[in-house]
C-alpha cells in the first residue's frame, strides 16, 4: 500500500521501483493469498499507467499468466484488478501479440464480455481490452474462435488484399458458431465471393473454404444467392483447360453450391451467365449430368446432392426431369447405386427417390434391365438400424408403379418380402436408436407400401405361400390396430382388401361323406347330418387370418370400421375396399351384412354414401349399401332417414354408369322404383 501511494505521487518512483529491482518481487506476490494478490494487481496496473517502459518491464516477467489465471477467481475484486492491469498492458502493441499469446487470456475476456455480472466495470474494462488486442491480427484468430467476430470481419471488409486472404483463411480454418455463421453471411458474403474473382489461387481458395463453412448453416443460403455466389461457383466447375480449378477445389464448390440449392432458395430465375442461363435451364442440366458421370466420386456425390436439391422444389422439378429423360441419363443414375463410396451411394437414393413420383415407370424399366441395382436397394433396407439411405431406398421402390407385375416378381426373386416383413417387425417394436428418430416415420411408411404391392399378386402360387407363411394378414391388421400415419392405415386397408378377395377360394370346406347302401340312402333322407363346428360366418367353411386371409378370423373388421370415420379420402375408401370383400357374390352376402351389422360399420357407411366425396368412394358406399338392403328388416329400418334417399336419387341422376345401376337397385329395395320399370337393360 505504500507503494502504491509513493507511485502515485510522481513518475521517478515509478521508474525507481523497476531500477531497484522490486518489480519481480511484486509480480511474486501474485502467487500468494487473496488479498496479497489483489493489492499487488493493483500496484502493477499503477507502475504500467503511463509508463511504456515499466509495461514492458512486466511483460518481461511472469505477471501476464498470473494475471490470466486471476480472471477465474470468484473473488470479483481481484477478477476486476486483473483485467484492469491486462487493460493498461494491451495498450502496448508488443504486448498485445504477448497476451493473445497466453493460453485462455483472450478466451476469458471474451467471457465476461459475454457474462451477466454485475461487475459493470470490470465488463466495460474487459471490452476496452479486447478492442486494443484486436490491433494484434493473430488475436483476431483466437476472437473468432470464441465469438468474437466483427474485429475479424472489419479487417475482411476494409483490408487490403493480404489481410483479406488472411482473413479468409483464419474463417476457412475455424469452426464457426450458428451466430457467427449468420453475422459473416450478412457482412462478409460480398467481400468473400469478390474474391472468387482473383487471379490468384490462394485468394481464391481461401475464400471459396470459408463459403463453404457459412453455406452449411441452412438460412445462410439465401444471403449467399443475393452476394452473388452462382455464377463464380458454376464457373468453377463447367470451366475446362489451363483456367480450371484443381479438383480438390472443385470439390469443395460442388459442395457450396449443394449447400445452397438445398437451402431452400429459388434459383429459378438468377442467371448464372453472360448467356441468361439458369441453374435450372437445360444446358446446365445437362451439363451438370455430364460432371455426373465424368468426374471423382467426391465431385459426383455433391453434384448429384444439388439435384436432389433442385428436384425437391416444385418449381424447378420439371426441367430436371425433362433434362434427365432428354439425355437419357436414367440408367447411369441408377448405376450409382452399386456405387461403393457411402455418400455417393446414399444420395444416388435420395435422387432416385425424389425422381420417382415424376417418372415412376421409366425408374421401374430402368431397375428390370440394370444388373444388381435392385438387389442392392433391398439390401440397404435389409441393413440395421434406421438411416436416412434405408428410407430414401424404401420410398423409392414404394413409389415404383404398384401394377408393374413383373417389377413385383423381381423384387419377390430378391427376397424382398421377408426382409420387409422383418424389418417392419423390428419397427413394431419401438425401440430407436438416438439421431434415426426422424426417418422412422417414412421408413415406415415406405415398407408397408413395398409389403403392400405383393398383395396385388396373389395369383402367384409363390405369393400365396409366402403371404400363409408370414400370416400378412395379421400383419397388417396389427397395423391398423397402432396410432399409425394415414398411409400406413390406408397400404393396409389396401392389402387387406387384396388379401380378402381370396378367402373363400382359400376357406376349407366342409367334406360330405358319401354313404352307400339302401339304408344309407334311406337315413339321409329322414335325417341331416351334423354340421361341422367352427365353419366362417361368411366363407362357410374352416378360416384362418393364416392360411385363407379371413377379416374375421384375425379380428380386421372393426378397425377398419374405425378408418371410415376419418378426413383422409384414400384411408376411408381403402377401408370400404377391405370391407365390400364380405358382401362378395363368392360369398354369403347376407351373412357378410351381417357381420357389418354387428361391427357397427352399416351407419358409417350410410354417413359415407350421404356426403359422395367422390366418384368412387359414392360408387362404393352404393354398391355396398344395395347388398345391405337386400336384408328387409334393415331395408325397413334404412327407409326411415328420408336422406338416405334422397342420397341415393342424386347418385342415380349424376353418377357414373355403374353407380347409377346401384342406386337403382338400392332404391328398387326401398321400393323407391317399382320393380317393373327398368332404366338399364342389359345389352346381349
Amino acid at each position: 500500500k505504500d507503494l502504491q501511494v509513493l507511485c502515485l505521487k510522481n513518475k521517478f518512483n515509478k521508474h525507481r521501483v523497476q531500477t531497484v529491482g522490486l518489480m519481480p518481487l511484486i509480480v511474486d506476490c501474485l502467487t500468494k493469498g487473496q488479498h496479497v494478490r489483489c493489492t499487488a494487481l493493483a500496484t502493477l496496473r499503477i507502475l504500467a499507467e503511463d509508463d511504456d517502459d515499466n509495461k514492458e518491464a512486466i511483460g518481461e516477467t511472469d505477471a501476464i499468466k498470473s494475471c490470466v489465471k486471476c480472471l477465474s477467481r470468484e473473488f470479483s475484486k481481484e477478477k476486476e484488478e486483473a483485467i484492469s492491469l491486462l487493460f493498461e498492458l494491451s495498450k502496448s502493441h508488443r504486448l498485445c501479440e504477448k497476451i493473445g499469446s497466453v493460453n485462455g487470456a483472450i478466451l476469458m475476456l471474451v467471457g465476461t464480455v459475454s457474462s451477466t455480472s454485475d461487475n459493470v466495470l470490470a465488463v466495460q474494462t474487459a471490452d476496452r481490452t479486447l478492442d486494443n488486442l484486436e490491433k494484434c491480427e493473430q488475436n483476431l484468430k483466437q476472437m473468432l474462435e470464441y465469438g468474437r467476430v466483427q474485429p475479424l470481419l472489419k479487417c475482411l471488409v476494409e483490408g487490403e488484399e493480404e489481410v483479406r486472404l488472411k482473413m479468409a483463411c483464419y474463417l476457412s480454418e475455424v469452426g464457426l458458431t450458428k451466430e457467427g455463421k449468420e453475422t459473416v453471411a450478412e457482412f462478409g458474403a460480398r467481400t468473400l465471393v469478390g474474391m472468387l474473382q482473383s487471379n490468384y489461387l490462394a485468394v481464391h481458395e481461401a475464400a471459396l473454404k470459408a463459403l463453404c463453412q457459412l453455406s452449411s448453416l441452412y438460412s445462410n443460403g439465401k444471403i449467399l444467392v443475393a452476394a452473388g455466389i452462382l455464377p463464380p461457383l458454376i464457373r468453377d466447375l463447367f470451366v475446362v483447360g489451363g483456367n480450371q480449378l484443381p479438383l480438390k477445389l472443385k470439390e469443395v464448390s460442388a459442395t457450396v453450391l449443394a449447400n445452397v440449392v438445398n437451402s431452400g432458395v429459388d434459383t429459378q430465375m438468377l442467371p448464372i451467365d453472360p448467356e441468361g442461363n439458369t441453374l435450372t435451364s437445360e444446358i446446365t442440366i445437362h451439363n451438370l449430368l455430364h460432371l455426373v458421370s465424368n468426374t471423382g466420386p467426391a465431385i459426383e456425390a455433391k453434384l448429384l446432392q444439388v439435384l436432389v436439391g433442385l428436384v425437391s422444389l416444385p418449381n424447378t422439378v420439371g426441367n430436371v426431369v425433362s433434362a434427365i429423360k432428354n439425355s437419357g441419363a436414367t440408367i447411369s443414375l441408377i448405376q450409382f447405386l452399386e456405387a461403393p463410396q457411402k455418400e455417393l451411394r446414399v444420395n444416388s437414393v435420395k435422387l432416385l427417390y425424389c425422381l420417382c413420383p415424376h417418372m415412376d415407370q421409366e425408374l421401374a424399366d430402368g431397375l428390370r434391365v440394370t444388373t444388381g441395382q435392385l438387389g442392392t436397394l433391398v439390401k440397404i433396407i435389409g441393413t440395421s438400424g434406421i438411416t436416412e439411405e434405408q428410407a430414401a431406398a424404401a420410398g423409392l421402390l414404394a413409389n415404383l408403379p404398384t401394377l408393374d407385375f413383373s417389377l413385383t416378381h423381381a423384387l419377390l426373386e430378391e427376397d424382398t418380402l421377408p426382409i420387409v416383413v422383418k424389418q417392419i417387425e423390428e419397427l413394431q417394436k419401438g425401440v430407436v436408436q438416438i439421431g434415426s428418430g426422424r426417418f422412422f416415420g417414412a421408413l415406415k411408411e415406405a415398407l408397408v407400401g413395398i409389403l403392400s404391392r405383393f398383395t396385388y399378386v396373389l395369383d402367384d402360387v409363390r405369393t400365396i405361400s409366402l403371404a400363409k407363411e408370414y400370416n400378412l394378414t395379421s400383419l397388417f391388421t396389427s397395423l391398423l390396430n397402432r396410432r399409425e400415419p394415414d398411409e400406413v392405415l390406408r397400404q393396409s386397408a389396401l392389402a387387406l382388401e387384396n388379401l380378402s378377395t381370396f378367402s373363400k377360394r382359400l376357406s376349407d370346406m366342409p367334406k360330405t361323406a358319401k354313404k352307400s347302401g339302401f339304408c344309407s340312402r334311406l337315413l339321409q333322407c329322414y335325417m341331416s347330418p351334423p354340421k361341422p363346428v367352427g365353419l366362417c360366418h361368411v366363407h362357410g367353411g374352416f378360416c384362418s387370418a393364416k392360411s385363407s386371409f379371413c377379416l374375421l378370423d384375425a379380428k380386421a373388421i372393426e378397425p377398419l370400421v374405425t378408418c371410415l370415420d376419418c378426413d383422409n379420402v384414400g384411408l376411408v375408401e381403402a377401408a370400404l375396399g377391405a370391407l365390400s370383400t364380405l358382401l362378395q357374390d363368392s360369398g354369403d352376402v347376407d351373412r357378410g351384412v351381417e357381420v357389418l351389422g354387428s361391427s357397427g360399420a352399416i351407419e358409417p357407411i350410410l354417413h359415407i354414401m350421404r356426403e359422395a366425396r367422390t366418384e368412387s368412394i359414392q360408387q362404393q358406399a352404393v354398391w355396398m349399401l344395395e347388398r345391405i338392403l337386400r336384408n328387409d328388416d334393415l331395408a325397413r329400418s334404412i327407409a326411415a332417414d328420408a336422406n338416405v334417399g334422397t342420397a341415393l336419387v342424386e347418385a342415380f341422376r349424376h353418377g357414373s354408369y355403374s353407380t347409377k345401376q346401384m342406386a337403382e337397385k338400392a332404391l328398387k329395395h326401398l321400393d323407391k322404383i317399382p320393380n317393373f320399370s327398368g332404366a338399364f337393360y342389359k345389352v346381349k
